[in-house]
């Protein structure tokens, strides 16, 4: 693999939004032909990933870190809650179902990564 500069123009075509706020992806197999995979998730004030609440997901073949850049969360995974403030840092195990829910009252920035350029995603 060679380095690769994803100009944030390319990077902006990569975004998945909603609702529950934005995805963006930097760093993939299919983006950069990287081996690891990192993106941007903005998430809305009061909402949970891709807007499912109550529901969980997980990553069979990659674990996650999420470092929160602001706001406030919750991550759950099974049923143990962990609030995230920013300058927290959880890594969240390939296969363990879990949700990132916001818990603050303004929008939530954080940096997702993942130990697989294709990570898959499995809803519960």
């Amino acid at each position: 693999m060679k380095a690769t500069h994803i100009p944030a123009s390319e990077a902006e075509k990569e975004k998945t939004a909603g609702q529950w706020g934005s995805l963006v992806w930097v760093a993939n197999q299919a983006l950069s032909g990287s081996s690891v995979g990192v993106a941007r998730l903005i998430l809305t004030a009061g909402q949970s990933t891709y807007g499912q609440a109550g529901k969980k997901h997980r990553h069979p073949n990659a674990d996650e870190v999420i470092y929160l850049f602001r706001g406030k969360v919750n991550v759950l995974v099974g049923e143990e809650a962990n609030i995230l403030q920013p300058g927290d840092a959880f890594t969240v195990p390939a296969n363990s179902p879990h949700r990132i829910e916001n818990v603050g009252s303004k929008d939530a920035e954080m940096m997702l990564s993942y130990s697989s350029g294709n990570r898959g995603y499995v809803a519960e």
